[in-house]
């Protein structure tokens, strides 16, 4: 286990290294008495855990361990303070202990053990998932779900956090300024405490991906927030397929098999109206083609007749598309289902609209009753 130790007392920092060198499984990779040396010097070593100490001058320990895994998110941090009355702080940054001055050696022994068995649990687990090629998988057609490495869903600790999680998400080719994040999910909270609320959030967040075993998952650059990790998604198979162009048989199913409902349609989250759009539009329009090409080649008509059905939900007062599927109906000799969708008509226009059907429809219709 790769150790670090940071405390602006040289004596303090001599005798936690003395006892450390008496434990098992120990290497000490760096003593500094200055956090921020240690700070720019972490990326070149490799380190499992580092001791900190809470009071260093004009640096606080829990500002810093903050710091430090908002980079580092595998790090393991145990304080080492005399200063008992930041105990509750020390643990809301998930520090895995708190030792107070004097450490004894039975204490030490204790804690390094217990950080010893987490450690080896996220080496395990990370190897585990580099021999299975596994990726996290996200469902955004209807609602929003993510999935673990094992297939199970992700429970979040508060909307907020699925939110911030989806938000980057929804970001995840571009880095997202924290005044972005912030205009979008607290628009009427207060700067300060918004910003409060995003660190929060934020390390919530970064606690629950960890979890799961997805480390490192969130970067931050120049106050820039960005998922960096690996994760297949419906939304992006679905629009692959679109932008292959490829109008068969196979690709319609499983475009409507993938489109279950509107891109996070059930979450309700207004800064992705504009995708949720967009994403429709190309679906019709994809499908639309499909039918004429359909029309012309002899395809199979019960995957227009599908087509026609989940563009009409998808869009339902469409009349061009109210229109092909008279057709359809008129063209494959279908009167029973053609009088049962122009009563429908009938009930969107006259009930619910409270207009006169559009004439073109009432035409085809009476002609084909004919």
């Amino acid at each position: 286990m790769r150790v670090l130790l940071i405390d602006d007392e040289v004596l303090a920092l001599n005798v936690l290294a003395s006892m450390l060198t008496k434990l098992d499984d120990i290497v000490i990779v760096g003593k500094y008495t200055d956090p921020e040396v240690a700070y720019q010097e972490l990326s070149s070593l490799q380190v499992d855990v580092i001791l900190l100490d809470m009071d260093m001058g004009p640096i606080h320990g829990i500002g810093f361990a903050e710091k430090l895994l908002a980079e580092y998110s595998h790090l393991e941090i145990i304080f080492v303070t005399a200063h008992p009355q930041f105990a509750l702080e020390a643990f809301n940054v998930n520090a895995i202990d708190y030792l107070l001055k004097p450490v004894n050696m039975p204490r030490l022994k204790k804690a390094m053990e217990k950080t010893k068995e987490k450690i080896d649990l996220y080496y395990e687990k990370k190897a585990s998932l580099i021999r299975t090629n596994l990726k996290l998988y996200v469902y955004t057609m209807n609602g929003f779900r993510l999935l673990d490495f094992q297939n199970n869903e992700v429970k979040w600790r508060t909307r907020k956090v699925k939110e911030l999680f989806v938000f980057l998400w929804n970001d995840r080719e571009r880095k997202v300024h924290k005044t972005n994040i912030i205009e979008e999910l607290w628009p009427e909270v207060e700067i300060t405490k918004a910003i409060t609320l995003l660190h929060t959030t934020v390390y919530q967040l970064r606690k629950t991906l960890k979890e799961i075993g997805a480390q490192n998952a969130i970067k931050l650059v120049n106050d820039h927030y960005q998922l960096n990790i690996s994760i297949n998604s419906d939304i992006e198979e679905l629009e692959a397929i679109i932008k292959s162009g490829e109008l068969t048989p196979v690709t319609i199913e499983r475009v409507l098999e993938l489109y279950e409902g509107d891109y996070l349609e059930k979450d309700g989250y207004t800064w992705t109206f504009h995708v949720q759009h967009r994403i429709k539009q190309s679906v019709l329009s994809f499908l639309n083609q499909y039918i004429n090409l359909a029309k012309k080649t002899q395809m199979p008509s019960d995957l227009i007749e599908k087509c026609l059905e989940k563009m009409l939900t998808l869009d339902m007062y469409n009349v061009n598309f109210m229109y092909q599927f008279i057709e359809y109906y008129g063209r494959t000799n279908n009167i029973i289902k053609m009088k049962k969708l122009y009563e429908w008509i009938v009930e969107i226009f006259e009930v619910e609209l409270g207009i006169s059907v559009p004439s073109r429809l009432v035409h085809l219709y009476e002609n084909y009753m004919k």
